[in-house]
């Protein structure tokens, strides 16, 4: 099986602030490259805030191109949390830098936009055979539907950054387990530093393996997350931000 690096931020971003949150951003894909990884995950919201404006920059928007080259020149795919939409509605979304300079964007559709027996929308695979990502945007860990969807589609490996908090994170925990578990899925959970509201953010970024066995969780504070696989399966480590 291919070796595959893939990594959490636990991210503590300042509300508001793109610019700030940008520059930030590439202080963890700058410490990420440093321990060669191959796929950084950001929790949702992270470019924004947990409370972002109504009418957020486009995703393609040249303010975001530092994140792009970045990701170009480690060679690594990174995910971030930006609200995607204009100025009638807002939704929260994932947009993905990719290693070869592209960028693409997914959200999760309003109720109001979705048919009672619609299928979640999960994003088409990401990267290379034995090496495929999804995406999960803004879904609750208890919404079996889309780790179903993910496993479905041929994922290797099911990337989520819906915030998790000190009162929800117990019962959070014991889903993304036995999800992983039931469809044979690496999940990858990335949470907030710090969320500045109540309730607090429980950090705790996270790892689990397809047989549903904790690879790595972080603690408290911005750090990084590890899963690192190779021919022995996965194993993890927590690395703080340099």
């Amino acid at each position: 099986m291919p070796r595959w690096n893939v990594a959490a931020a636990q991210y503590g971003v300042v509300s508001g602030d793109y610019r700030a949150n940008i520059a930030h951003h590439l202080d963890f894909i700058y410490c990420a490259a440093v321990e060669e990884i191959d796929l950084l995950v950001f929790p949702e919201l992270s470019l924004s805030g947990l409370r972002p404006d109504a009418n957020p920059p486009a995703f393609t928007d040249m303010l975001f191109d530092p994140l792009r080259d970045a990701a170009n020149r480690y060679h690594m795919t990174v995910i971030v949390g930006l609200p995607l939409g204009g100025e009638e509605r807002c939704v929260t979304g994932m947009v993905g830098f990719l290693p070869d300079g592209s960028r693409i964007a997914c959200c999760k559709r309003p109720p109001e936009d979705n048919p009672i027996d619609a299928q979640p929308p999960v994003t088409p695979l990401l990267g290379q055979r034995s090496r495929n990502i999804a995406l999960a945007v803004s879904a609750w860990s208890h919404d079996e539907a889309w780790p179903r969807s993910a496993a479905e589609i041929g994922a290797d490996l099911y990337a989520t950054g819906a915030a998790m908090t000190e009162l929800s994170y117990q019962q959070d925990e014991m889903y993304m387990q036995r999800w992983a578990h039931k469809y044979g899925l690496t999940i990858l959970q990335a949470n907030h530093a710090w969320s500045g509201t109540e309730p607090r953010s429980a950090g705790r970024s996270a790892c689990w393996d397809n047989l549903g066995q904790l690879v790595v969780r972080a603690d408290q504070g911005e750090l990084l997350a590890i899963g690192r696989r190779d021919e022995r399966g996965w194993h993890g480590e927590v690395i703080p931000l340099r």
